[in-house]
């Protein structure tokens, strides 16, 4: 069982002041579940193949706000929730070996990068409205996983895992749109372009 490696900050990331802190998470202290891979029904495997690249491009979205702002608050907040979307990935990378996973990775965190870094540089209203954005309907994405897993593969832990960090999800959509409840139009019109895009990512990556 792979363990959560201590990984540093997210460089350009303000440290004077207060802390930078993971916002509490519903995978603190989970252990990733002990899945026989062989006896997954495909579809499963091909689920949890989608939510490792989402993970992954989670964490890089958040990876691609250094340099493309100098707004402090933007910054801690990119910083702490990094800290919980790279638990989640870790919990993946326990659950799937490299074999397992897609084959489009490299792809996958330039993706994130792009979507972290390119509206942090249009400004906060942007990069909060994309995070709400997404974020709530990865919510919708999980749910879904949960009841596909409900009915062909319920096993506790993996189910514990998804609800976790279905919970997790829903909390960074409540955190930005906090930030920014009433962004321009064109905030609103990258976000959808950004569910779009992630939609048509995890299609991707059940099938790479």
């Amino acid at each position: 069982m792979d363990a959560v490696s201590p990984t540093p900050p997210i460089e350009g990331a303000p440290t004077e002041g207060a802390p930078t802190e993971a916002p509490p998470s519903e995978t603190i202290g989970l252990p990733p579940p002990r899945l026989d891979l062989d006896a997954l029904p495909p579809r499963m495997l091909r689920e949890l193949r989608a939510s490792h690249v989402g993970e992954t491009v989670a964490v890089n979205l958040y990876n691609g706000v250094a340099g493309a702002t100098a707004d402090p608050e933007l910054l801690r907040f990119a910083a702490s929730h990094r800290l919980v979307e790279l638990r989640h990935l870790r919990l993946f990378e326990a659950v799937l070996p490299h074999a397992r996973r897609s084959r489009l990775m490299g792809f996958w965190r330039l993706s994130g990068r792009l979507m972290g870094g390119l509206p942090a540089r249009l400004g906060p209203a942007y990069f909060y409205a994309v995070v709400a954005g997404v974020e709530a309907w990865v919510d919708g994405h999980y749910a879904g996983q949960i009841d596909t897993a409900r009915r062909l593969a319920p096993d506790p832990g993996l189910l514990r895992m998804l609800e976790a960090c279905r919970h997790d999800e829903i909390q960074h959509s409540l955190d930005a749109a906090r930030l920014d409840p009433s962004p321009p139009w064109g905030a609103r019109a990258l976000a959808w372009a950004a569910v779009a895009l992630s939609r048509l990512g995890v299609a991707v990556a059940r099938r790479v």
